[in-house]
């Protein structure tokens, strides 16, 4: 495991194996407060990382057996279950051609959730949108941060062996039950843009994404 440093944004992920990056880690610095019974609370991420590990193998049917560090130029929680490896999201955009196909295949970005698995996460890899796309989308590309829009789907790949224990691609319709869908920004601030999901009603389970 690589050598813990007191970054702020600094996270952990542990995979299944070194060549498939999936799950979490913990925060020695954590700041805790002693609950009545006495045992050690986390104020931050009350889930830990006990809460992460329980969230990857639920789902993907397997416990996590590597670790790696990831550093975010943004702080995220320190302890988050990797959920697969990004491969595409739809917009509805707010003007011009009513949907937009945003292409993350073979760039890296890893999908993420915190321990309660209400809040998804992107982390690392190449999340820059070119001004083309933005402009396509029709969307203030000049301002640093961008609300794209209501996000309809994610797709992403990951390898769940409670399924059939091989990498497969999964897309996972935001709304689909409750018809509330997060918003999709982008932080285009600093050398590293970054994107994010912001509110919505969903939650990572065993059967997948789900709402």
């Amino acid at each position: 495991m690589p050598k813990r440093k007191s970054n702020p944004a600094e996270l952990v992920l542990m995979t299944a194996n070194p060549a498939e990056l999936v799950v979490m880690g913990a925060n020695p610095r954590e700041k805790r407060q002693q609950t009545g019974n006495g045992r050690a609370k986390n104020r931050q991420n009350p889930g830990g990382l006990e809460g992460a590990s329980k969230l990857y193998e639920d789902f993907h049917g397997e416990p996590g057996q590597h670790v790696d560090t990831y550093r975010e130029p943004d702080a995220r929680p320190v302890t988050l279950a990797e959920i697969g490896t990004l491969l595409e999201l739809e917009v509805k955009r707010p003007t011009g051609w009513k949907w937009a196909f945003l292409d993350f295949k073979m760039r890296g970005v890893k999908v993420a959730a915190n321990p309660e698995g209400n809040q998804l996460y992107f982390i690392g890899g190449d999340q820059k949108i070119c001004r083309g796309d933005l402009t396509a989308m029709g969307v203030d590309n000049s301002r640093a941060l961008i609300d794209l829009g209501e996000c309809m789907t994610i797709g992403y790949r990951a390898r769940k062996l409670h399924v059939d224990g091989i990498s497969s691609g999964y897309t996972h319709k935001f709304g689909e039950e409750s018809g509330i869908r997060p918003r999709l920004i982008y932080d285009r601030r600093g050398p590293e843009p970054r994107i994010q999901l912001a509110g919505g009603d969903y939650i990572a389970k065993t059967e997948g994404i789900v709402n």
